[in-house]
């Protein structure tokens, strides 16, 4: 069996973020194949697990991303679509979060995750899963399934 452990790098960042279920339906078919944040992580690629938002939400994608961009909105204009318009307008950075590969691993949901860590909560940005205390998370996760997506 195939699992996350299978694509891991262990010399980048490994972050957990949230997402809608709606652009992590995008991401997870392969027609959305970069993330706008209004800020984030940029200071390499990096890769991460998605936690997606909603009462049937739970961690579902492990993605790997290539360098971030930051730039004017009005720079990156040319790949938003509106609801990503939307999501970075009035700010005078953006980060563009180019996806290079999209693992979909089954949905892991909130009780799941709290069997592991029993603190666990969804992050409003980010979190980093490389500090010593989310070690455990991390490995669980690297454990399950994967499948490769196009």
């Amino acid at each position: 069996m195939i699992t996350v452990q299978d694509y891991y790098e262990p010399t980048q960042p490994t972050l957990l973020f949230s997402l809608h279920p709606e652009p992590a339906q995008v991401i997870e078919a392969g027609t959305k194949r970069i993330e706008y944040r209004r800020r984030f992580y940029h200071q390499g690629p990096f890769q991460a697990f998605v936690h997606v938002t909603g009462t049937h939400g739970g961690i579902g994608l492990f993605l790997q991303i290539s360098q971030p961009l930051v730039a004017a909105p009005n720079r990156l204009l040319a790949n938003l679509t509106a609801t990503d318009a939307t999501a970075i307008r009035n700010v005078s950075q953006a980060v563009a979060l180019p996806i290079r590969t999209v693992i979909a691993i089954p949905r892991l949901t909130l009780a799941d995750l709290r069997q592991v860590d029993p603190q666990f909560t969804a992050p409003r940005a980010y979190r980093f899963l490389d500090k010593p205390a989310q070690h455990p998370l991390r490995q669980f996760l690297l454990q399950q399934p994967g499948i490769k997506k196009p």
